[in-house]
């Protein structure tokens, strides 16, 4: 099995790395281990899908993880313990868990909003306690204000406008498309059965331009494919040096299990290529709406990381393309 590298951090040092970008005077402020911070933030900077394993001092049986005392703040084990035990329990995770950078604060701001109750608590709450010093300076508030793509950096305006031209450009000329197979049910819900007159292009994807060369051409072929495809590259979450999706709250894992879904019910697999009309023939005879794919067989959320996508809208406008069938030629609907 190949080695996947890993940085292993504490959870403390997440809310460390959104608070210190919200201190008014850097040279005045220092923060513990700040050299440890700095590195933590190039490492994700360079590569905002690195997995960050979360370590942290527990007596339960999660002490197989247990990292010692080294990384420590000066207020206490105590302390120290229930502040990194409040940040893993406000995201939904257990110690030693590893996630995705992107993952790991992409979580944070709606978990996690303010400090206090995490970094610090009420005197009254808190008899004796010790409190960061920062908690209550705002720095960590105003991190959150000037937002986590300091931390996490995400692509600009302008790379994207040109990456849409140049990819709705490639699209529109393709012999062939090259689809991940989820993507077919997106298109659906994507065109809601309106006419293709009415189907305009956005800025986040190529659904509309993929639709628009089946449209005009049946039997272009549509080989299916692992991974990003042709709708992804103007994206927010496309990376495009690493060919992955790096959207946060496991975006990538959920539609993989999706593809895979997808793939089962029509019967196909990977590298199969079908003209466009016949795949979404089989798309709709073997797939009733969103929910037996998009909503995992059941519409139930277990985890973040398994949202489900669409809920009653997400089956009434792919009940509506699918009546329409998606208008493609030669694609047959029989209820």
């Amino acid at each position: 099995m190949k080695k996947i590298n890993t940085l292993e951090i504490r959870p403390y040092q997440l809310l460390c790395l959104v608070c210190r970008q919200g201190r008014k005077n850097p040279a005045a402020e220092p923060y513990f281990q700040e050299a440890q911070l700095d590195r933590i933030q190039a490492a994700v900077r360079a590569d905002p899908a690195l997995p960050l394993t979360l370590r942290c001092n527990t007596s339960s049986v999660f002490r197989h993880q247990n990292p010692g005392r080294t990384a420590d703040t000066p207020e206490g084990p105590l302390y120290n313990d229930l502040r990194d035990l409040t940040i893993l329990q406000r995201l939904g995770l257990v110690p030693g868990a590893t996630r995705p950078a992107i993952d790991c604060f992409s979580g944070i701001p709606d978990a996690i909003p303010a400090c206090m109750g995490v970094c610090a608590y009420p005197a009254n709450k808190a008899p004796g306690w010790p409190a960061c010093r920062y908690a209550a300076s705002g720095n960590y508030e105003r991190g959150l204000a000037a937002g986590l793509d300091r931390i996490v950096p995400q692509r600009t305006e302008a790379e994207k406008q040109a990456v849409k031209r140049k990819s709705a450009q490639a699209v529109a000329a393709a012999g062939r498309l090259r689809i991940r197979p989820h993507h077919l049910l997106c298109m659906a819900c994507f065109h809601a059965g309106r006419p293709a007159g009415e189907i305009e292009p956005i800025p986040a994807d190529n659904l509309a331009e993929a639709i628009a060369a089946m449209q005009r051409n049946p039997d272009i072929p549509v080989e299916l494919i692992q991974g990003p495809c042709m709708i992804c590259p103007p994206c927010s979450a496309y990376d495009a040096p690493s060919n992955l999706c790096v959207g946060n709250k496991s975006m990538s894992l959920r539609d993989e299990k999706k593809d895979l879904d997808t793939l089962r019910r029509i019967g196909l697999k990977y590298g199969d290529v079908l003209p466009a009309w016949e795949l979404f023939q089989r798309i709709f005879d073997a797939i009733q709406n969103t929910t037996e794919v998009c909503g995992f067989g059941d519409g139930q959320e277990r985890a973040r990381e398994w949202r489900v996508c669409g809920g009653m809208t997400g089956k009434t406008v792919y009940r509506q393309a699918r009546q329409a069938g998606l208008g493609i030629p030669g694609v047959k609907i029989s209820e």
